[in-house]
């Protein structure tokens, strides 16, 4: 059989969001396709430094972290974006004047705004603690090294002049009704298989994507194969070629199983 390379989403695809495990069946089945020789690789809008060892554990063949803004394969990071300092300090003053909740994302970690107020941002820092993730915090006059950012917004928040602003540089993706997460221009996990494969002397025929939710759909419309997992957002699934049972249903395993991976 041809070498296919497969980019996995982790939450909600990889990872029981409701367990915050990896189901075994997913496990064994990445392990089986890696024996038959295919190349299995995470694409997540998480940085590097936020994911964690129940994913790492496993032994993905690399990762595209950051929406496309960090590639990393055999151990060996083969890109990596930066933004401009100029940027990052605007981005953080208009965070501070726009009142909105911004978490700053890169490979030295996630910056949580110092202005947070949501419970559910406040539970998913606490949640990076306890898993002894790099997180930290800012304020209106630090600097601080990211590529991306997620943004939640209230009836507090001037989001319409936020997004006015990161309209300059970057693309706006709504997650949410009060959610947003946000890229720089010309990187999406798109671009990441792009030009990984590119690195690898690889083609999209041989490329599969499997994902759940918005953030996904630049990979799902890209390669010629693409799943939608059974618990995906349902604007996924006209977009895709399979739909697969739930992430805790043996949907990572029976995708990889209809596409005769292992």
């Amino acid at each position: 059989m041809e070498k296919k390379i497969i980019f996995f989403d982790i939450d909600g695809t990889l990872l029981d969001e409701k367990s915050s495990t990896v189901p075994q069946s997913c496990k064994e089945a990445i392990h089986k396709a890696q024996q038959n020789g295919h190349l299995l690789i995470v694409n997540t809008g998480r940085p590097i430094a936020t994911v964690e060892k129940e994913i790492t554990s496993i032994g993905f063949d690399g990762y595209i972290c950051g929406c496309g803004t960090y590639i990393e394969y055999n151990q060996n990071v083969i890109m990596h974006a930066s933004l401009d300092e100029i940027i990052r300090k605007e981005v953080i003053r208009q965070v501070y004047k726009c009142n909105v909740q911004a978490v700053l994302e890169g490979v030295e970690g996630a910056f949580f705004s110092k202005n947070i107020r949501d419970p559910y941002i406040f539970n998913f820092k606490n949640k990076y603690e306890r898993l002894g993730m790099a997180i930290g915090e800012y304020d209106v006059n630090d600097l601080v090294e990211f590529d991306k950012m997620a943004v939640w917004y209230d009836e507090n928040s001037d989001i319409e002049t936020f997004k006015n602003y990161l309209k300059q540089y970057f693309e706006i993706i709504q997650r949410d009704v009060n959610f947003i997460e946000v890229v720089p221009f010309g990187y999406s996990k798109a671009t990441g298989i792009q030009h990984l494969i590119d690195h690898l002397g690889m083609s999209l025929s041989q490329c599969i994507s499997i994902g759940d939710s918005t953030n996904d759909l630049t990979m799902l419309e890209f390669t010629d194969e693409s799943v939608a997992m059974g618990n995906s957002n349902p604007i996924l699934f006209d977009k895709v070629t399979y739909i697969t049972t739930d992430v805790d249903k043996d949907g990572i395993y029976n995708a990889l199983k209809h596409y005769q991976l292992i």
